[in-house]
């Protein structure tokens, strides 16, 4: 007669069977179990863990080759039935996850796909969460890790993306070639109808310059005293 000691821990729940048939669920603790009474444990890890389905080859909705690269976060919420409704819930979790992976994209385009992608990982947790319960497990997250597109299309799409930025950056220049000359027009508006403006604008020229020179001599009225001077008079040939 032996005896053996079962010890199941924090992150761990215990599936008891005597003579194959199940129990009870065990919490964590440690069991000792006798050669007579026909009793086993099973353990089952109820920690979060992660499912990569790796480098799936699709055709999307309009015959384009994409390879997906798709990870979904799970835990096991129900022990008994992840242990007695499938034979292995993580190979049953994996072919949920890869043939609706398949179903959404071969049912959504190119363009559809590289627009929606967060759309994609939510149809796709919304699809599968419900099923991965029916055997005991908590979908908690589904998200699109990789898409990798063909060389001819990848090369499409920067051509697509240069090009736009190239219209934004001529629109953008247009934008502002239409406000500067807005501003010149306001301005010579402005200096028809005050013309004490433009003459503001002088001496704040001359001002500047005698800033940055030191040299420049500034004489106050000297454009108008120089307006309004007489002409000099021309030399005549005198008459014999």
């Amino acid at each position: 007669m032996w005896r053996r000691t079962v010890i199941i821990r924090e992150y761990e729940r215990g599936l008891l069977y005597q003579h194959g048939k199940f129990i009870e669920l065990l919490p964590p603790g440690r069991y000792r179990l006798w050669s007579w009474d026909g009793r086993q444990i099973e353990r089952v890890d109820v920690r979060e863990f992660s499912q990569t389905v790796e480098g799936q080859e699709i055709l999307t909705g309009d015959k384009i080759g994409v390879r997906v690269t798709l990870i979904a976060q799970y835990r096991v919420a129900d022990p008994i039935a992840a242990r007695h409704s499938v034979g292995d819930y993580q190979a049953r979790l994996y072919q949920d996850l890869q043939l609706t992976l398949r179903e959404a994209i071969t049912g959504r385009t190119l363009e559809d796909l590289l627009k929606e992608r967060d759309a994609l990982s939510r149809d796709l947790h919304t699809s599968v969460a419900p099923r991965a319960k029916n055997y005991g497990v908590e979908l908690t997250r589904v998200g699109v890790k990789d898409m990798v597109l063909p060389g001819t299309v990848r090369a499409v799409f920067l051509q697509e993306v240069e090009a736009d930025l190239k219209g934004r950056a001529a629109l953008a220049a247009a934008r502002h070639e239409v406000a500067a000359a807005r501003a010149r027009a306001n301005t010579a508006k402005l200096i028809q109808e005050n013309p004490q403006l433009l003459r503001l604008q002088e001496l704040e020229t001359l001002a500047q310059l005698a800033a940055k020179s030191g040299n420049v001599l500034i004489i106050p009225g000297l454009h108008a005293m120089l307006s309004r001077a007489p002409a000099a008079p021309t030399d005549a040939g005198s008459s014999s």
